[in-house]
């Protein structure tokens, strides 16, 4: 991980807690990303999951001051909880963001926050080789089936009429992309997506981006599939004959890459095959007709002078 003394990691391995002594060890191949969920903490009151019989740990909890790591990237950690369809630890390094109280929720330490954020998973995704796609937060895992029922960090992050508004996790996945110089979309399958209200990631932004494209107006394209997307998805699958549930399935997906195919452009009128040197065929009798008004001018010059 390269260092950057703007978001310092402080190493504080949890060696009391069970989850370490566990040492369940594997190789990350997404990130988790969690909020604790009470306002007005710091790393500081966090150190006390330091203690055996917790069924608790994050393997890093960050806050103003920057990063605490608290269990070595590649060790199991005790977060998500489990899903209809699994279990995100199995899988997924994660961290903790502290929430600051309402009255320091500033710009200032949004931007920090999330700039700890964003560089974290960056150092992780290179390190690990784990694709920016694969940074979920927890209320996307439960929705995926991976993780019990909470909320966070989307009833904190994108929020409007806060500090958090600019910041949101599709626009976390789209930036630790272009920290790293990938296609977000690269190896999506994304025909096989279904999609719909509430749903958000690259393949909402993409969504978005298609319907835009053909005048069905989202809004801001921001990965979030909205009131706005749900009405813009509406509109496009009354205008093409299809079920009109809001729903993005094979079906519309179909029709939205049929309506956003190019079409190849109509040839000029003038667009035809020329040499440098055209070869132009003319009768003996068109050549003697010319040579016959060419001399009639003469004769009528001839006269005038």
């Amino acid at each position: 991980m390269t260092p950057d003394e703007r978001y310092p990691i402080e190493r504080f391995i949890m060696t009391q807690n069970d989850c370490y002594k566990a040492n369940r060890r594997r190789t990350p191949t997404g990130i988790q990303v969690h909020s604790v969920g009470c306002k007005g903490t710091s790393r500081d009151r966090w150190r006390r999951w330091n203690t055996p019989g917790l069924k608790k740990c994050a393997n890093a909890i960050i806050d103003t001051k920057g990063i605490m790591q608290t269990l070595d990237w590649d060790v199991r950690p005790w977060l998500s909880g489990s899903g209809s369809k699994g279990n995100a630890n199995d899988t997924c390094v994660g961290f903790e963001i502290c929430e600051p109280s309402a009255a320091n929720d500033t710009p200032e330490a949004a931007a920090y926050l999330y700039g700890c954020v964003l560089y974290l998973c960056t150092e992780l995704c290179r390190d690990y080789g784990i694709h920016p796609r694969e940074i979920k937060c927890h209320s996307e895992l439960h929705r995926e089936g991976r993780a019990s029922n909470h909320a966070d960090v989307n009833h904190w992050w994108g929020k409007l009429g806060t500090a958090w508004k600019p910041y949101t996790m599709p626009r976390l996945r789209h930036d630790v992309a272009e920290a790293l110089g990938v296609d977000l979309m690269e190896g999506a399958n994304i025909m096989d997506t279904i999609l719909k209200k509430g749903s958000s990631g690259p393949e909402v932004l993409e969504l978005q981006e298609m319907l835009d494209g053909i005048g069905y107006a989202c809004g801001t394209p921001d990965g979030v599939f909205g009131n706005l997307t749900a009405y813009a998805v509406k509109s496009f699958q009354r205008d093409n004959n299809l079920t009109v549930d809001g729903v993005v399935g094979p079906a519309t997906w179909a029709a939205l890459e049929k309506a956003t195919e190019p079409e190849d452009p109509e040839p000029a009128a003038d667009d035809h095959p020329t040499t440098d040197a055209e070869t132009v065929t003319v009768s003996r009798d068109d050549i003697q007709a010319a040579v016959e008004r060419l001399e009639a001018l003469a004769q009528t010059l001839r006269g005038w002078l």
